[in-house]
C-alpha cells in the first residue's frame, strides 16, 4: 500500500479531525511539515502523508498556552506604552455595545415529581437579593416568563420583610427574652428586689410567648410607640375571645406591665400603656369560692384500698399537712426530718417568705411514704413526687387524684360512679385537689388549734409567733413538738381513725 499521498488543507484537516484554520495556523508557524505552493497567485499548502505520520510518531510538541510568556508580554506593553494603550482603550469605548442583564438568575433545583424545577433569584441595583423563589416549572421558557412577570412582587415582598425584621430587632427580642431563664432583665430586676421563683417565671414566660407576642404580630405592631392603652384593651378582648377567664386575663396584662415598668424606668419608653387600663371585673360565677369536704366526711377514707398508689399518696399528704401543690412539687426525700420524737417536712421555699416552715408529718403518713420511697429506690436529693424522667408531676396527676378520691366520697348506695360523672359532680361542687388545703385549715380551726395553724399553713404571722416556734432553740422545739402532737390527735379523730 502506498502511503505517500499529497493532501490538500481540507483533506489533511479531515484526517486529523481539526479545523482548517487551525491546520493553516500550524503550517504558518512551522509546527507541522508542509509543502507551500502557489496557485492562482495565492500561496496554498499541501501535506505529505509520510511527513504527517513521522510528525505524529515523534509527537507534535505543541505549546497549547504559555501563560507566563503572555503575562510577561502584557506587563512589558503596559510598562512601556501606557499612554498609547490608554488612547486605544478610550477609542475602544465607542464601539462597546452595553450588555443589558436580565436582572435575575435561574437555577435548577431537584424535585421529586418533576425531576427539577427552576428557582429564580433577582438582582437589584447590582446587588443580588438573598432569597430564592420557585417558578414551579421545569420549562425554561415558562420559568423566564414567571421571573419577568413576578419581579416587582417578589422584590417588594422582600423589602417589606426586611423592613419588618429590622423593626422587630428593637421590640420583639425584649419580649422574647425578658422572662427567659437567666435573662439579663431578670438579673437586673433581682438587684432591685424583684425575685421570681422558677415556676412563676415559667408561667409568665409562657404567657408572653403564647399570647402577647402572637397578639402583637396579628396587629402588625412594629415599635413601642404603637402600643398604647386602647391596644392593651384589644389585648384583653383578644384573650377573652380565646376563652380565658377574666381573672386570668388580668394576670396576663400584669405580666406585660412588668416589662413596660422595666423599660419606663430606663427611659426606653415614655409611659406604661397599662397605666389607666380598666381591669376586667370578675363575676362571682367566674370566681367561685373553692369548696371542700365536710370535716366528718373523710373518716377512714385513707384506710381503704385505692386503685392508684400515687393518687392515694398525693391526697394523703395534702389532707394531712395542708401543703400547697407547688410545695409538694418540690419536696425532696431529704426534706423529711425529725425534731424530737416526731417527723416534719421542711419546706425551704414557697410562695411567700412565710412559706418556709416545718409541717408535722403523721407516722401513718410517713410509713406510707417510706414504703413508696423504698419501692422506687429514691435517693435523698430525689423529688418525692415526680415523673419517670425525674421532672415534677403535672397538674393532670393532681386532678386525677382528686377524682379518684371523689369515687369514694361521692358513691351512691355503695355504687361507685364512673369517672366522668364523678368529675362532673366535683366540678359542680367546686371541689379540687387544692381543696385538701382548705379542708386541713377548716379541720384545725374546728378544733381550735390556735396561732400555730397559720404558721403550719405558711401564712403571714407576727414576728412573735415566728420566734415562739423557732425549732432551732430548745424552747421553740418544745412548743412545735407540742403543737404537732395536737395536730396528730385531730387527724386520728377525724380522718385516720386511729
Amino acid at each position: 500500500m502506498n502511503n505517500n499521498i499529497i493532501m490538500t488543507t481540507s483533506q489533511a484537516a479531515n484526517v486529523l479531525k481539526i479545523n482548517e484554520n487551525t491546520l493553516v495556523n500550524l503550517a504558518v508557524c512551522g509546527k507541522i511539515p508542509h509543502i507551500r505552493i502557489k496557485a492562482a497567485g495565492e500561496p496554498q499548502f499541501r501535506f505529505n502523508s509520510l511527513d504527517i505520520i513521522n510528525w505524529l510518531k515523534h509527537g507534535p510538541a505543541l505549546i497549547l498556552q504559555n501563560k507566563d510568556s503572555i503575562k510577561y508580554f502584557e506587563h512589558q506593553v503596559q510598562k512601556k506604552f501606557p499612554e498609547a494603550l490608554a488612547e486605544i482603550q478610550e477609542f475602544n469605548k465607542q464601539f462597546i455595545i452595553p450588555r443589558k442583564g436580565k436582572g435575575y438568575n435561574l437555577t435548577k433545583v431537584k424535585n421529586k415529581k418533576m425531576g427539577f424545577v427552576y428557582h429564580v433569584r433577582y438582582i437589584e441595583n447590582g446587588h443580588v437579593i438573598p432569597t430564592w423563589r420557585s417558578t414551579h416549572t421545569n420549562n425554561e421558557k415558562l420559568a423566564n416568563e414567571f421571573a419577568i412577570n413576578n419581579r416587582d412582587k417578589v422584590i417588594s415582598e422582600y423589602h417589606q420583610r426586611k423592613f419588618y425584621n429590622k423593626i422587630n430587632e428593637k421590640i420583639y427580642p425584649i419580649f422574647h427574652q425578658y422572662y427567659k431563664k437567666d435573662s439579663i432583665y431578670l438579673k437586673k430586676d433581682m438587684l432591685r428586689g424583684r425575685i421570681l421563683c422558677e415556676k412563676t417565671r415559667s408561667i409568665y414566660n409562657n404567657s408572653i410567648i403564647h399570647h402577647w407576642i402572637p397578639f402583637l404580630k396579628k396587629y402588625h405592631i412594629k415599635n413601642f410607640e404603637e402600643i398604647n392603652t386602647p391596644l392593651m384593651t384589644k389585648y384583653q378582648d383578644y384573650c377573652l375571645a380565646k376563652g380565658h377567664k377574666p381573672q386570668t386575663v388580668n394576670h396576663y396584662v400584669c405580666y406585660v406591665s412588668n416589662i413596660f415598668d422595666y423599660l419606663l424606668i430606663r427611659g426606653q419608653i415614655k409611659n406604661n400603656p397599662c397605666t389607666g387600663l380598666v381591669t376586667i371585673k370578675v363575676k362571682e360565677t367566674d370566681n367561685k369560692i373553692r369548696n371542700c369536704y365536710n370535716i366528718n366526711e373523710l373518716k377512714g377514707i385513707f384506710n381503704k384500698r385505692w386503685p392508684d398508689e400515687l393518687s392515694y399518696l398525693l391526697c394523703l399528704v395534702i389532707y394531712t399537712t395542708g401543703m400547697r401543690n407547688s410545695e409538694m412539687d418540690r419536696i425532696q426525700i431529704k426534706d423529711i426530718i425529725k425534731i424530737g420524737q416526731y417527723r416534719f417536712i421542711h419546706i425551704p421555699k414557697s410562695k411567700t417568705k412565710f412559706g418556709e416552715r416545718y409541717v408535722p408529718l403523721h407516722d401513718f403518713v410517713y410509713i406510707k411514704i417510706k414504703r413508696y420511697i423504698d419501692k422506687r429506690r429514691k435517693n435523698p436529693d430525689d423529688l418525692l413526687f415526680c415523673q419517670k424522667n425525674g421532672k415534677p408531676i403535672s397538674r393532670h396527676y393532681y386532678s386525677y387524684a382528686n377524682i379518684v378520691m371523689g369515687m369514694f366520697t361521692r358513691q351512691e348506695k355503695n355504687r361507685i360512679l364512673d369517672y366522668e360523672l364523678i368529675k362532673k359532680k366535683l366540678n359542680e361542687e367546686n371541689i379540687t385537689f387544692y381543696s385538701g388545703r382548705h379542708f386541713w385549715k377548716t379541720l384545725m380551726n374546728a378544733y381550735d388549734l390556735g396561732e400555730i395553724e397559720e404558721y403550719f399553713m405558711g401564712h403571714k404571722v407576727s414576728n412573735d409567733v415566728a420566734k415562739r416556734y423557732n425549732h432551732r432553740d430548745k424552747q421553740g422545739q418544745h412548743k412545735i413538738i407540742q403543737k404537732a402532737r395536737e395536730v396528730f390527735k385531730i387527724l386520728d379523730r377525724s380522718i385516720l381513725l386511729r
